[in-house]
């Protein structure tokens, strides 16, 4: 009876060390845990702040390169479309020309051609006030200055230089308004080039 017990105890610990083998080798079998990183979040909203240059052309008076801030504000639906305000202010006048002000709301489609390169192009309206050395005629009523609106339209390069900063430079057509009097033809065109850097947040 005794040598039955412990044929039946070694019995036992031998299936139940080979059930245990088993176990053990279907572990091992097992893929490592690797931790997966939450995507980044994409900052929509952004401010920038540039230096532009601008040439500015009338009816009366030849062109004159004046010298201007532009400041911008703006929303990315996604990484394709985007709206964007812009403002700019004259900082120098030209001989005969000034640029006071002119500012709009635009549309911005954007494609990202790297990771740290994207190309966006701007169609929107703007208002722009140019002045003038002295009062000229300017759809019939003389004055010093005109303000005008119409569509404005630009192209443009960004490159991010981390999460939070990137550099751009665009060249625009803020405002290209022509009529036709009895007088002849007047108009009034402004088109720029900006380069400054945008904070996305």
């Amino acid at each position: 009876m005794k040598k039955i017990l412990m044929t039946g105890c070694t019995a036992l610990l031998l299936a139940t060390g080979a059930y245990a083998g088993g176990d053990i080798a279907n572990i091992a079998e097992v893929e490592p845990y690797v931790e997966v990183q939450a995507p980044t979040e994409t900052k929509q909203f952004y401010a920038g702040l540039g230096v532009s240059v601008e040439r500015v052309n009338s009816h009366v008076f030849p062109k004159e390169t004046v010298t201007d801030i532009t400041g911008r504000v703006g929303y990315d639906f996604s990484k394709y479309l985007g709206v964007e305000f812009r403002g700019t202010m004259g900082v120098s006048d030209g001989d005969k020309l000034g640029h006071d002000y002119s500012y709009g709301l635009y549309l911005k489609p954007q494609y990202p051609v790297t990771k740290e390169l994207s190309i966006y192009a701007l169609a929107g309206y703007a208002q722009s006030k140019i002045s003038f050395d002295n009062e000229v005629a300017f759809n019939g009523i003389h004055n010093n200055y005109t303000i005008q609106n119409g569509f404005s339209f630009g192209v443009g390069v960004a490159y991010k230089l981390d999460e939070d900063w990137s550099l751009f430079v665009d060249a625009t057509r803020l405002i290209d308004k022509s009529t036709t009097q009895v007088e002849g033809e007047y108009a009034i065109k402004v088109d720029g080039v900006t380069f400054g850097f945008v904070y996305h947040f």
